[in-house]
């Protein structure tokens, strides 16, 4: 499901990302994702889209990535209401294994790429390979 080359950027990439920008998704492991949101200087408002509530940490808030009955473009349309509601939160994608993928009308790339605020791709396993190039916060 996931390529194996960074998003947008050229083949040479070879450096983590150390903060999540806009539009540049992220990997980013479970434990990884949590150690380093609690460095940073404020905590900021966080939902994971994942297909079921129960995945969420404590404290996140969830998105329904699929829902019985609703197509893909209703979910595409739930995350753009979130995105209005909610300005300045941050998006945490599940791609773990195990996860119904978000239901996307157009490919999650896509998708992705239009969110305009910082996304972490929460993955089973950090890897240097991964679609995305992955978040390690400075020491």
């Amino acid at each position: 499901m996931r390529r194996r080359e960074p998003m947008d950027l050229d083949r040479t990439w070879r450096h983590s990302l150390p903060m999540p920008m806009p539009n540049r998704p992220v990997c980013v492991t479970l434990d990884e994702a949590i150690e380093q949101l609690s460095r940073l200087p404020t905590n900021p408002r966080i939902f994971l889209w994942t297909d079921a509530e129960r995945r969420c940490p404590p404290g996140w808030g969830f998105i329904a990535g699929v829902r019985q009955g609703v197509p893909p473009q209703g979910i595409e349309a739930e995350l753009e209401a979130w995105m209005i509601q909610y300005p300045s939160a941050w998006l945490v994608v599940d791609m773990r294994d195990g996860v119904i993928t978000p239901s996307t009308h157009r490919s999650l790339e896509i998708v992705l790429s239009n969110v305009n605020r910082s996304v972490l791709i929460l993955v089973s396993n950090s890897s240097q390979n991964e679609n995305w190039p992955q978040w390690v916060l400075p020491e």
